[in-house]
């Protein structure tokens, strides 16, 4: 197998054979040797990680248009790494010493997300005492990473759009035409195509921000990373409180890379900060957090199915702390057992969970 990594700065992959060996030592040893880990351990600045097809067409795709001017379009589901790939675009660019400004169109109402991207001239509004410039003119010689896109009003699009065009503005209140000398990288977790047919956003602008579009593809796609990037989360997490990394056991590697994962990468690592935490040493399956895919269900119709139900959410809650679980459940650990077996429940990926 080999494995792919990417560091900070570099604009080409480096890969390494591992067959054969252990891939927990294969990660540890090679971090240490690019100096990517201090000797001391105190450091870890990987960029990602991955050794399926389908991330190392995006890596490959995210280097080849960070050479060129052209605007990127992400697409991809929650916590897939958009922001990571948008960042590596940057690094790999010749804008790579120019800010890096990103903003999530989603947490700003309209009229602060205009004034934000554009500035404002002082007395354009009520609280507007001084003039401000905007994350367009703050990202001058760098990027501009717009991060959920689709949540732009109407009225945003429509000012944005014209910024593309022109790469002119002006500030909110202002009569003076601002010139932007800045790249823009847009993603969203929507489907564009179905929000342009619905009348939520424009179709000019689609086109105009998809010119070079990457598709990053959901963490259940590209499970063979899920070891890699959980050792690197693990390192990370450890270091920052001062703790040296844990080990993965088999049964709680196996059952990261069987969960479904529906918040993707930023699932995983909350996953692992818990589970650091939780540890005294190895982590085992026990201070795995894995909940389910919430769907919805059709109600229980009678007692046991009730009372199924609820033992194993207690017990998902409680991360199959069986002691703590039949606490909450007001039973005693034998008649927990006794459920177990009646129900046939069990930790997800695992022959066993604490107790």
């Amino acid at each position: 197998m080999a494995l792919t990594l990417l560091f900070a700065g570099a604009e080409t992959t480096t890969r390494f054979d591992c067959t054969g060996l252990c891939l927990e030592n294969v990660m540890i040893a090679t971090l240490h040797e690019t100096k990517f880990i201090d000797r001391g351990g105190s450091r870890l600045r990987a960029d990602p990680i991955g050794a399926s097809p389908a991330w190392e067409a995006v890596v490959g795709a995210a280097l080849r248009v960070a050479a060129t001017e052209a605007t990127v379009f992400l697409q991809g589901e929650s916590g897939t790494g958009k922001e990571v790939i948008a960042r590596l675009i940057h690094r790999a660019s010749p804008r790579q010493y120019g800010p890096f400004v990103a903003i999530n169109c989603a947490a700003l109402p309209e009229q602060l997300l205009e004034s934000e991207l554009f500035g404002y001239e002082r007395g354009a509004f009520t609280g507007a005492q001084q003039s401000k410039a905007g994350l367009i003119e703050l990202a001058a010689r760098g990027v501009l990473f717009l991060d959920e896109v689709s949540e732009m009003s109407l009225t945003a699009q429509a000012k944005f759009l014209r910024f593309l065009q022109e790469r002119e503005y002006y500030r909110l209140g202002g009569i003076r035409v601002q010139k932007a000398d800045v790249r823009i990288v847009a993603a969203t977790n929507r489907d564009l195509d179905e929000a342009v047919e619905q009348g939520t956003f424009r179709e000019d602008l689609l086109y105009r921000l998809r010119v070079f579009d990457i598709l990053l593809p959901p963490l259940r796609e590209r499970r063979g990373d899920i070891p890699l990037l959980a050792y690197r989360f693990l390192a990370e997490l450890a270091h920052s409180i001062g703790r040296r990394a844990p080990r993965l056991s088999d049964n709680a590697r196996d059952a990261l890379v069987a969960h479904s994962w529906p918040g993707n990468v930023r699932e995983l690592r909350n996953v692992l900060e818990r589970a650091v935490i939780l540890a005294d040493g190895d982590i085992e399956c026990g201070h795995l957090s894995l909940r389910p895919r919430i769907r919805e269900v059709t109600p229980p119709s009678n007692l046991h199915a009730v009372e199924r139900v609820t033992v194993e959410r207690i017990l998902q809650e409680t991360a199959w702390n069986k002691a703590k679980a039949a606490r909450l459940l007001g039973i005693s650990r034998t008649q927990l057992y006794g459920r177990l077996r009646r129900y046939g429940l069990e930790a997800p990926g695992c022959d066993g969970a604490f107790a």
